[in-house]
C-alpha cells in the first residue's frame, strides 16, 4: 500500500513540473492567436462601419458639384483678348492654368484658354467671356455631382482611423515577434488607405471649389483693318518675274516633250499609216489593171 501511495506522489510532482515548463510557451500562443483574431476583428468592425456611416450622414452633406464651361469665340484681336481674360481672372480670384497660341499663314492667331474660377463665380465669368466675342461658335456647360462619393470616402476614412488607432494599441499589447509583425504589416496598409483618400477628398474639395472653362479664340478676319502701309511692290514685281519664269520653264519643257517624245511618235505612227495606204494602193491598182485588161480581151474579140 505504502509503495502505491509513493508511486502516485512520484507522478503528480513530475506532471506539475513539466506542466510548469510548458506554461510560458503556451501562453505566447494564446496570445498571439488572440492578436491575430482581434486584427481580424477589427478590419470586419471596419468594413461595417464604412457602410453604416454613408446611410446616416448622406443627406446633410451639402451638394459637391463639379462645373465645366467650353466656349469657342471669334474675336477681333485675340492676342488683345487674351489679355483681357488674363486680366479678369484677377479680378475674380481665379487663374489661368494653360495658355497657347497658334498662328495661321496671314498672320492671325488662335489661342486656346483654361481658366479656373471660384464655383460661385461660374457663371458671371461665363457671361463675360461671351460679351467678348463677335461670334459664339460653341457654347457648353457640363456638370458632375460627387457628393455622394465625398460622403463614401468621409466615412471610410473615419472607419480606416479607427482602425489605425485600434491596431497600434494591439501592436503595443503584443509580446512576441510574430504578432508585432502581423499587426504592422495591418497598420501600413491602413495607412497607406487612408492616404489614399485623403487624397481624393482634397481633390473633389479643389475640383467642386474652382471650375474649369476652357476657351477657343478664334480671330475674325474681316474685323482686321487695311494695311496700306504693308504693301511692297517690289514683293510684288518679284513674285510677278517668278511667275513669269516659271511659265517658260513650263513652256521649254513641254517644247523639249513634243521634240524628243510626242513628234518621233507621230512621225513613226505617219509613216506606218502612209506605208499601209500604199500597199492597199497597190493590192487594189494591180486587180483594177487585171480588170481592165480582160475586159479590154473581151472587147475586141
Amino acid at each position: 500500500m505504502k509503495h502505491y501511495i509513493l508511486w502516485a506522489i512520484a507522478i503528480a510532482l513530475s506532471t506539475i513540473v513539466g506542466c510548469a515548463a510548458s506554461t510560458p510557451e503556451m501562453i505566447e500562443v494564446v496570445k498571439t492567436v488572440e492578436v491575430e483574431k482581434e486584427v481580424e476583428s477589427v478590419t470586419v468592425i471596419t468594413n461595417v462601419q464604412d457602410e453604416a456611416v454613408v446611410l446616416d450622414e448622406g443627406e446633410s452633406l451639402p451638394k459637391m458639384i463639379i462645373y465645366t464651361g467650353n466656349l469657342e469665340l471669334v474675336v477681333g484681336d485675340t492676342l488683345k483678348t487674351q489679355d483681357d481674360i488674363a486680366r479678369m481672372m484677377n479680378e475674380m480670384g481665379g487663374l489661368v492654368l494653360t495658355s497657347d497660341s497658334y498662328a495661321y499663314d496671314s498672320g492671325l492667331r488662335r489661342v486656346n484658354m483654361t481658366l479656373k474660377v471660384p464655383v460661385d463665380k461660374f457663371n458671371t465669368t461665363m457671361s463675360a467671356l461671351r460679351a467678348m466675342a463677335i461670334e459664339i461658335n460653341h457654347d457648353g456647360v457640363s456638370s458632375q455631382d460627387v457628393t455622394q462619393e465625398y460622403v463614401d470616402l468621409e466615412s471610410r476614412l473615419r472607419a480606416l482611423e479607427v482602425k489605425a488607432t485600434r491596431l497600434e494599441e494591439l501592436m503595443e499589447e503584443a509580446e512576441d515577434t510574430e504578432a508585432v509583425l502581423a499587426v504592422y504589416e495591418q497598420l501600413s496598409a491602413t495607412q497607406q488607405e487612408i492616404e489614399q483618400v485623403k487624397g481624393r477628398l482634397q481633390y473633389l474639395e479643389r475640383s467642386a471649389a474652382m471650375s474649369t472653362i476652357n476657351v477657343e479664340l478664334v480671330p475674325d478676319a474681316l474685323s482686321q483693318p487695311v494695311e496700306i502701309a504693308g504693301w511692297r511692290p517690289g514683293g510684288t514685281a518679284k513674285r510677278a518675274i517668278e511667275a513669269l519664269i516659271e511659265a517658260f520653264q513650263f513652256l521649254v519643257d513641254a517644247l523639249i516633250w513634243i521634240v524628243l517624245l510626242i513628234l518621233p511618235v507621230v512621225i513613226f505612227i505617219g509613216l506606218v499609216i502612209f506605208g499601209f495606204i500604199r500597199l492597199l494602193a497597190l493590192i487594189f491598182g494591180r486587180r483594177r489593171r487585171r480588170q481592165q485588161v480582160i475586159e479590154d480581151d473581151t472587147s475586141v474579140k
